[in-house]
């Protein structure tokens, strides 16, 4: 088990407004688990994944972000306490299960983060039907480069005669590991 224990776990409103209604927390430990960052970003699909400083940022539906150092994990957004610790739990449990895991893993030391909302709008239909439910294809680029919308969700880019841009959009994607925030 790389990680056995967290020593503190500080729970608070952010400073710069404590009126939020979220919770940030930090919790910190003595075990380095950096080695393991190249393992958890190939398996849930880290955001930004900054090798060089040892930190991997993992973008998490609704607004919620845990970001690993390697002697600290940071949580944005939780709802309340019990959420956090919950939070703080199910990542400490990703990272040693990973960790055990690892040599089955192929590692990723690329990020989401690189992506480009242009790159992904040249590769779509250019319909603007709006059938994803985004005014314009700009918009859908945009939350598909976030994770917040799945390639599934352009029906246009499905038809036969996009199968090309749509090979290529997906090649791109997957280049930085792309994934949909609900994607298992």
């Amino acid at each position: 088990m790389l990680l056995d224990r967290i020593d503190n776990f500080d729970i608070f409103r952010p400073k710069m407004d404590a009126s939020k209604e979220v919770l940030h927390g930090i919790a910190t430990f003595t075990a380095d688990i950096s080695p393991v960052f190249p393992y958890v970003n190939a398996e849930l699909g880290g955001w930004d994944y900054d090798q060089t400083n040892q930190v991997l940022l993992l973008k998490m539906s609704d607004g919620k972000w845990i970001t690993l150092h390697p002697q600290k994990i940071a949580i944005r957004g939780a709802r309340d306490m019990a959420e956090a610790k919950a939070l703080l739990a199910w990542i400490q449990g990703q990272i040693n299960d990973i960790y055990v895991r690892r040599e089955a893993i192929t590692p990723r030391h690329m990020s989401q983060a690189g992506l480009k909302v242009m790159e992904i709008l040249k590769l779509l239909p250019m319909t603007n039907c709006k059938a994803c439910g985004y005014a314009a294809c700009m918009a859908y680029a945009a939350a598909l480069r976030e994770g917040e919308i799945r390639l599934e969700d352009c029906p246009p880019l499905w038809e036969e005669k996009f199968r090309e841009k749509r090979e290529k959009l997906q090649a791109y994607l997957e280049s930085f590991g792309w994934r949909a925030l609900d994607a298992d």
